[in-house]
């Protein structure tokens, strides 16, 4: 079944949101339960306009750079930037320690201008990926764009709250905790940053391409995509980390045998406890959302298995038409005799009569991906170009490629000879026996030693010897068969 193209867009806009905002909110909320403690009002003011400066800037950075087609070198300064700032409020946060003054308040600056860049970075990078998406196919209003504009508004409520929910359970934590988590996301961002960066010096021929440089680029970016699983789990780790260390011993504690402070305890509890069941809940929901993105909504489609076939002895194949009258798309295949496995399906074209198309499970513009139904359209899986079903059967654009058939009685009959010459629309190959033309020794295709393309068909051989006689003079061994079709040509009617 196909995800909705609103519900997909919807859900991309959401993980788009997660995956560039995420770090943003949770290294915020820790940086705040960091400093706000040493310095009180006096951190929590700058590092929310910082925060929000940074957001600014990246989203005033992308459209000029966009304008300007200076994309890649503002991506560049960006991540640069962000991969410094991290170090420095990495070294800072080593400095600074419990003790206050000076050394405090660099580490106050280092977290303030990673805060900056970090917010500028992520901003940009939600931009980037969310070019390409139309909030709406038109200028008037409606679902697709309330949808939307719903997606992009309900990540950033959820990734709003993030940062009080962190701010608050890191401050009950420990600072040493909060550092440790602190430290390790950061590690975690430098790594794609620096990709990043040097992906986009490359592209930009400041620095030299060699194999190395590429293959830490692939690796990196293949792995990116895990970043927000483990910043979840981060956060899942902390309000662990808050709820052990949170009143439950104190509302049990011997000396407090007053009614009053047992119910002061029993409510610090019971506060805790939202705190921690509405972190338990965000970081379910992110990583909901995140699973059945990655594991459903963009999982590409499959056609369904086909029914394989096998021609009676005068090489044809006879499908009854009661069995294809229902309106559905019914899937065949039939595997040639070099391994070809070649497609075809069929299907009703009229609700009140028996009008059968009948085709080959492939289109001459996109190849033979394949088609799916989907109520009274089928949808080219290549291109997603949706065909009327009263025109299957018919040649041209996406509709799939006409198979030449015939009726006898109450049957829909298709030679093996005709299947045949459709062969090379198709990619997959199986193995099976075949014989060697020269010597009628038989084989295994999939381990013939040698192997030679005439007219369009594979022809296997079990030794050099046979190989070069076959070269010399083909039509001595397969006479004069007709050649098969290639999609290049273009269909031809009989």
């Amino acid at each position: 079944m196909f995800c909705p193209e609103w519900s997909r867009s919807m859900l991309s806009y959401l993980v788009n949101s997660v995956h560039a905002f995420i770090p943003v909110s949770l290294l915020a909320g820790l940086l705040l339960a960091l400093w706000r403690p040493v310095h009180e009002r006096n951190a929590l003011r700058p590092l929310l306009v910082g925060l929000a400066a940074g957001l600014l800037a990246g989203a005033v950075i992308y459209p000029v750079a966009l304008r300007q087609e200076t994309v890649t070198a503002a991506r560049a300064f960006l991540c640069g930037g962000a991969i410094c700032a991290a170090l420095f409020n990495g070294g800072a946060l080593l400095l600074a320690g419990r003790g206050a003054g000076n050394v405090s308040r660099i580490g106050l600056g280092g977290a303030l201008l990673f805060t900056v860049s970090m917010a500028a970075a992520g901003s940009f990078s939600f931009l980037d990926r969310v070019y390409e998406q139309a909030l709406s196919a038109t200028t008037v209003l409606n679902t697709e764009l309330i949808l939307n504009i719903g997606g992009i508004l309900a990540g950033a409520f959820l990734l709003a709250f993030l940062i009080p929910l962190t701010a608050h359970m890191g401050a009950k934590s420990g600072r040493k905790i909060v550092s440790g988590l602190l430290l390790f996301a950061s590690l975690l961002l430098v790594a794609q940053w620096s990709a990043d960066l040097l992906l986009a010096l490359m592209r930009l021929e400041m620095v030299e391409i060699t194999s190395t440089r590429l293959s830490f680029v692939a690796k990196t970016n293949k792995y990116a995509d895990i970043i927000p699983y483990l910043l979840a789990l981060l956060m899942a780790l902390l309000a662990i980390v808050f709820f052990a260390r949170g009143p439950a011993k104190a509302s049990h504690d011997p000396a407090e045998t007053g009614n009053a402070e047992r119910r002061k305890a029993g409510s610090r509890l019971m506060f805790e406890r939202r705190w921690f069941k509405s972190a338990l809940a965000s970081v379910a929901l992110i990583l909901a959302v995140l699973l059945y993105h990655d594991l459903y909504a963009t999982r590409p489609p499959k056609i369904t298995p086909p029914r394989h076939l096998t021609p009676d002895a005068a090489g044809l194949i006879r499908i009854d038409i009661a069995e294809v009258t229902d309106g559905k798309l019914h899937r065949y295949a039939y595997v040639t005799d070099d391994g070809h496995v070649v497609r075809f399906f069929l299907i009703n074209r009229s609700r009140g009569q028996a009008k059968i198309g009948v085709v080959y499970d492939a289109c001459m513009l996109c190849g033979d991906m394949g088609y799916l139904q989907e109520k009274n359209e089928v949808i080219c899986l290549a291109c997603n170009v949706r065909i009327f079903v009263p025109s299957i059967g018919k040649a041209g654009g996406c509709n799939p490629i006409p198979l030449t058939h015939e009726v006898e009685g109450e049957q829909i009959v298709v030679s093996v000879e005709e299947l045949d010459k459709g062969a090379r629309y198709f990619s997959q190959v199986v193995s099976r026996k075949v014989r060697d033309p020269v010597t009628g020794k038989e084989l295994e295709s999939g381990k013939a030693p040698f192997r030679y393309e005439y007219q369009g068909r594979t022809y296997f051989f079990g030794s050099e010897a046979s190989w070069e006689k076959f070269k010399a003079s083909p039509e001595t061994y397969v006479g004069d068969r007709e050649s098969r079709y290639f999609r290049v040509q273009g269909y031809k009617e009989s």
